[in-house]
């Protein structure tokens, strides 16, 4: 089994969507289908109509680039703001932030009204 750094949805749109961080590559996670994680994508999101998603204020919320983040290694995984509406990690507003403790301890990351990640450790079987 290998432990690796994962966003996890919670809830929102999000929920029950993972993606496992890669070593020094950059995710950029929002609304646009440009985004390597994005909500478009989402199961949730893709089952609705065009009209249904220009009616749904919460995914509005959502910037087409809301946020990226990188991971160094499993003590060093960057989160950076591209958004105009904000990104909160652990129910605080940043900008940009080093996290050194996800290995120990997971993280909330809140963007738009209703999506939240969490940023965990989460174990894998191994490729053959």
């Amino acid at each position: 089994m290998q432990k690796v750094p994962t966003l996890v949805g919670v809830s929102g749109h999000v929920q029950g969507e993972e993606m496992k961080l890669e070593y020094g590559k950059t995710i950029v996670v929002g609304r646009s289908r440009s985004a390597d994680f994005s909500l478009r994508r989402m199961k949730a999101v893709a089952a609705m109509t065009d009209e249904e998603r220009e009616k749904d204020q919460d995914l509005r919320t959502v910037s087409g680039r809301h946020f990226e983040i990188t991971m160094y290694n499993p003590n060093s995984i960057e989160i950076v703001n591209l958004s105009p509406n904000g990104t909160c990690v652990d129910g605080k507003v940043v900008e940009k932030i080093v996290l050194d403790d996800v290995a120990t301890k997971a993280h909330e990351i809140r963007i738009g009204s209703k999506e939240v990640f969490s940023l965990e450790m989460k174990s894998y079987e191994e490729p053959a």
